[in-house]
């Protein structure tokens, strides 16, 4: 876990108001939400243990971004598309920030980083481009709430 956590970059409270700069030209989209479940759901499923938290987790985010159960069933038929085509898909630099959070969240959630998780987490902050993310300083409820208000913000809008 230390690893992720020294990965480097602006700390968790710092990212919020880095993106709070332009909020108009910038937003997490409904679609963006579900891409960022999507890829949670990959996430936990890497290191081939679902864990409790990070089922809660999951579950939270659906929950905030009220994701309808047609939408549910089609991020589980998409469960295997490669992430690369995901991120393709996200609307901008903030929907890319809490794609990368959410995974660190999911990761730190079950408080055992395995080197699976590692490897993704290195891989997709280099293909997001958004820079890297330091969390050293802050615990996993933290990152939590960060990624739930990053999917509360998304408007309805479908």
């Amino acid at each position: 876990m230390k690893k992720i956590l020294e990965m480097g970059g602006r700390a968790a409270a710092n990212l919020d108001k880095d993106l709070r700069v332009n909020p108009a030209a910038d937003r997490v989209t409904h679609q963006d939400v579900l891409l960022i479940v999507q890829a949670a759901i990959q996430m936990a499923q890497r290191d081939s243990k679902l864990d409790i938290t990070e089922k809660r987790l999951i579950s939270k985010m659906v929950k905030v971004g009220r994701i309808n159960s047609q939408e549910m069933k089609e991020i589980q038929e998409l469960a295997s598309e490669d992430i690369s085509l995901m991120i393709d898909r996200l609307s901008g630099r903030k929907s890319k920030k809490a794609f990368l959070l959410a995974i660190v969240a999911v990761a730190m959630a079950d408080e055992d980083v395995d080197p699976e998780e590692l490897r993704m987490i290195t891989d997709l902050t280099g293909v997001l481009g958004v820079g890297q993310i330091d969390l050293s300083q802050h615990k996993y409820e933290e990152v939590e709430d960060l990624v739930l208000k990053f999917i509360a913000s998304a408007p309805m809008k479908r």
